[in-house]
């Protein structure tokens, strides 16, 4: 058993200067790569009044003051499969919710996760720690998390929070099967043919993702394709139905990364990294790893430069 493995910090920089906050709300970036074994942190609404100790549960009644929408519907997409009814706990102190044996058809265990109280969470599969989630006063009202796990032995499964007597948190718990995407679609497949992408299929890709994202009623929002890599942006609705993890497996989804990395240096976060050297005097280096290396060795906060605080495009 083992957490859903997860991609390189490069390439989810990469992703994630892809997209473009629109105007237009709610939006958010692709969430269609892995989410990790930690607990991810997102945003919900809703809130939890009251706590209820627990020690083993398997499938409790539902807790009526849980908003169980607001807690999964940014991590279980519309075209997942749930199988059997949920585990829902309100629980205090050290929890262990007996899940039983995985459902023929069931591929994975998801599990959301809020803290009521300020502290640390660790989470247990099958005994094995597979993250932790450090809650303060804010998070408590605003943060929640969660994560798909996979789970390979046979037999009785068990998931369990260890905290401190006096924290009280809600989880949320249900075997699944995520939609498999669709295979690239033959013009893509065409494109990646000699290992390389060109602006012309980087730019007839994007198209065919977009047309593909409008005729399902999901167009894209915020679209700016005067920079390299072009600016986009989706709905809640487009990402949370499905729709834009098959279109742009159908369309984007190698030509995409395959354009960044190539591109990599003339990203947005390159050109802002390299301004900041130039503000303190020196020279970029003619590559990714040799910009990152001068930023370490010249004590900038790669934070702070890209973020605007100390970006010479702010000044």
């Amino acid at each position: 058993m083992s957490p859903e493995p997860t991609t390189n910090d490069r390439d989810t920089e990469l992703r994630r200067m892809l997209v473009a906050t629109a105007s237009a709300a709610p939006t958010r970036s692709r969430r269609r790569w892995g989410i990790a074994g930690p607990i991810i942190a997102f945003a919900v609404a809703g809130a939890v009044t009251g706590a209820v100790s627990a020690a083993a549960l398997t499938a409790p009644a539902p807790d009526r003051s849980v908003n169980v929408e607001a807690m999964t519907s940014t991590l279980v997409y519309d075209d997942t499969q749930l199988f059997g009814p949920p585990a829902l706990v309100s629980g205090q102190g050290n929890t262990t919710v007996q899940l039983g044996a995985m459902p023929e058809g069931a591929t994975e265990l998801v599990v959301a996760f809020r803290c009521d109280d300020p502290g640390r969470f660790d989470f247990l599969l099958d005994g094995v720690n597979v993250g932790s989630s450090i809650c303060d006063e804010a998070s408590t009202s605003s943060a929640s998390g969660g994560s798909f796990f996979t789970v390979q032995e046979p037999g009785s499964h068990t998931f369990a929070v260890t905290t401190d007597d006096q924290s009280r948190f809600v989880l949320w718990a249900s075997w699944a099967a995520r939609a498999v995407p669709p295979a690239a679609s033959d013009a893509q497949t065409d494109a990646m043919a000699d290992g390389r992408v060109t602006n012309e299929e980087y730019r007839a890709a994007f198209a065919r993702y977009s047309e593909c994202m409008a005729a399902a009623g999901y167009p894209l929002l915020g679209v700016n394709e005067a920079g390299t890599v072009i600016d986009y942006s989706n709905s809640d609705a487009a990402v949370t139905s499905g729709v834009e993890g098959r279109c742009y497996a159908l369309e984007f989804g190698q030509i995409d990364p395959a354009w960044q990395i190539a591109n990599e240096y003339e990203s947005d976060t390159q050109v802002t990294l390299r301004a900041c050297l130039q503000a303190e005097g020196i020279t970029p280096g003619p590559d990714v790893e040799t910009v990152w290396q001068q930023i370490q060795d010249a004590g900038i906060d790669p934070v702070e430069c890209t973020t605007g605080t100390k970006s010479p495009f702010n000044e």
